[in-house]
């Protein structure tokens, strides 16, 4: 075989290897974009969807209708104090859920939903549930007869999914403000939904799937850490582990009204900085709570953020920031729980504190959507007297005090307050092994030619 076949032999098998190169990494890029699951019939409506691989929305792109969402917990104060006069004025017709309702399984906002709100809730929930969470969810809707009362209607649908997902997960801390998209298709009455979860609105504008995985595995080290504390103090009931949490919480916690901090309303602020406003107690609080299967759900007024929980199927209150007061005007720093309090551990509506009752107070004026004046949820009913513990329960507290809460030595060098200039594309780069391969040993064969 003359060198000159030789030549053309291995040109060939860089061709191939090429082609093959671009195969795989055209198949990487787009394998989870266009995986479909089976379309669901809602309504008149039918629903297909697809996870898709971006990390960014695309904003150059055309746009039939397109809206915006804040959650209150994100508003300014004076938009917030202007509200809380508004929501006085509220009456919610459906507030009064019975408390025994569902009894046998976790109460959960999802089991307020219509079936077509449902479908939007298990897409945007099992988009979000994966280590790398999609950021960007494109949902296919067939079937609309008009797209303009379709808008008005889908707005509202998006506003209560939303609602009752974020109040549902706060693991979710990451989702908030969301932007809202509809564009046309080819096909008459077929319209593409596609939902920003990181729009340029949110504190969270520019974090990668990456970013979040990271800040979620530093909070289940701390989580962990806690259930081992927990196990370590054998305590049993109910009862005996909210008090731990709640007592956890107001040591570990020093209350930070800093608007700098990215975190101060999540519970990454809560569980690993230790830094927060009552978002970030309260929702550290459910989140804790629900890895004992314990019924504990967020409550929202205008300018507050508290917890309603579940015991022996009745409601009660918890409000973990409030038991957190200052102590002579300045906050208690981590570490220190010198004023802690149960003044409003597992109490009724008729609890009475510095000459208040909890039923008169204007912070705990209830609103019912996470992003407006809406009328979006109902909360169950509260009891009005305060729970009573049984004597085993009594003698579980007594297991544990204030001075062993402690945490192990974690040490994050991961600042979240502070975005990496390498995130800011809203993107990572991956170069799998097998093209890592491939590139060596096209490396190779150029270098036999020449």
């Amino acid at each position: 075989m003359t060198q000159k076949k030789c030549n053309l032999i291995l040109h060939q098998i860089i061709i191939i290897l090429l082609l093959c190169y671009i195969k795989l990494s055209w198949c990487n890029n787009n394998m989870m974009l266009s995986k479909k699951f089976k379309p669901r019939t809602s309504k008149d409506y039918t629903i297909e969807y697809s996870i898709g691989d971006s990390n960014y929305l695309d904003e150059n792109e055309d746009f039939t209708f397109k809206s915006k969402k804040i959650p209150i917990k994100y508003w300014l104060e004076n938009k917030k104090n202007d509200f809380k006069e508004k929501a006085k004025n509220i009456t919610n017709d459906f507030v009064s859920v019975s408390s025994d309702q569902q009894y046998s399984k976790l109460y959960k906002f999802y089991d307020q939903l219509s079936t077509l709100e449902k479908e939007f809730y298990d897409i945007l929930h099992s988009c979000s549930i994966k280590p790398e969470p999609d950021l960007v969810v494109q949902i296919t809707v067939s079937d609309v007869p008009d797209i303009n009362s379709f808008f008005y209607e889908l707005q509202e649908i998006s506003e209560r999914t939303f609602t009752a997902l974020i109040y549902d997960y706060p693991e979710f801390w990451w989702i908030g403000s969301y932007e809202l998209g509809i564009q046309s298709t080819r096909k008459w009455g077929k319209y593409k939904i596609i939902y920003n979860l990181i729009p340029e609105t949110t504190k969270f504008y520019g974090y990668s799937k990456k970013k979040i995985q990271s800040i979620n595995n530093q909070i289940e080290l701390v989580a962990n850490d806690i259930k081992n504390q927990i196990s370590n103090f054998n305590l049993t009931t109910p009862y005996s582990i909210l008090r731990y949490i709640h007592d956890y919480l107001i040591t570990k916690i020093e209350y930070t009204l800093d608007e700098e901090r990215l975190h101060i309303r999540t519970i990454y602020g809560a569980l690993v900085e230790n830094k927060c406003v009552c978002e970030g107690y309260a929702e550290a609080f459910q989140y804790l709570a629900k890895m004992y299967d314990i019924d504990c759900i967020i409550a929202r007024s205008s300018i507050h953020e508290w917890n309603f929980v579940r015991l022996n199927g009745k409601w009660y209150v918890v409000d973990v920031t409030f038991d957190d007061p200052l102590t002579g005007n300045t906050q208690t720093p981590s570490e220190y729980n010198d004023n802690l309090r149960t003044n409003y551990f597992l109490t009724g509506t008729d609890n009475v504190v510095y000459g208040e009752k909890y039923s008169d107070n204007p912070d705990y004026v209830l609103v019912y959507s996470g992003f407006s004046e809406e009328i979006m949820i109902s909360y169950p009913e509260i009891e009005k007297s305060n729970y009573l513990p049984s004597e085993l329960e009594l003698s579980e507290i007594n297991l544990f005090n204030t001075v062993n809460i402690s945490n192990s030595d974690y040490y994050f060098l991961d600042d979240s307050n502070y975005l990496n200039d390498n995130e800011n594309n809203g993107f990572s780069i991956k170069i799998s092994f097998l093209q890592i391969i491939f590139n060596f040993i096209v490396f190779i064969l150029i270098i036999k030619i020449f």
